[in-house]
């Protein structure tokens, strides 16, 4: 896998991302607006590239679509839930803010040494993965 690691960077892995993000195939000229290529050769060229490594392929109306989804390096933080692409984080993000939403309904007065720490706990967890989440977003090729 190390290979296509190194195969699929910077404009290829965008264009490979917005295919696993789109919900239908793509025409040249809509990925190029997509995208905001310069030129329709531009987003040919990258979409021939993916061909070449069997990552997509043509279908009868000559539109571009997925083949294969892999598993890459960069992809490792993100889950793809149909065409969807969600930082892992976002999920220990949404337990901490149950858990804090528990907490504030249920236990908070009278606040005690250990509701402080519970408390504490929560709020740390949640700034720290909700930092980690969008800090993975922010990285993502597109």
């Amino acid at each position: 896998m190390g290979d296509l690691d190194a195969k699929l960077k910077g404009t290829t892995l965008r264009v490979y991302w917005h295919l696993l993000r789109s919900r239908e195939p793509t025409t040249v000229r809509r990925l190029q607006r997509s995208l905001g290529f310069s030129s329709p050769s531009v987003a040919s060229y990258h979409l021939e590239k993916l061909m070449d490594m069997d990552l997509v392929k043509k279908n009868s109306m000559g539109d571009y679509e997925l083949k294969k989804v892999v598993s890459l390096e960069v992809m490792s933080s993100f889950v793809r839930i149909s065409h969807l692409m969600i930082p892992r984080y976002i999920f220990y993000t949404a337990f901490f803010i149950t858990l804090l939403l528990v907490f504030a309904i249920g236990f908070a007065s009278p606040l005690s040494l250990q509701g402080v720490f519970a408390l504490v706990f929560a709020v740390s967890g949640l700034l720290i993965t909700a930092y980690e989440a969008w800090r993975q977003w922010k990285l993502k090729p597109i």
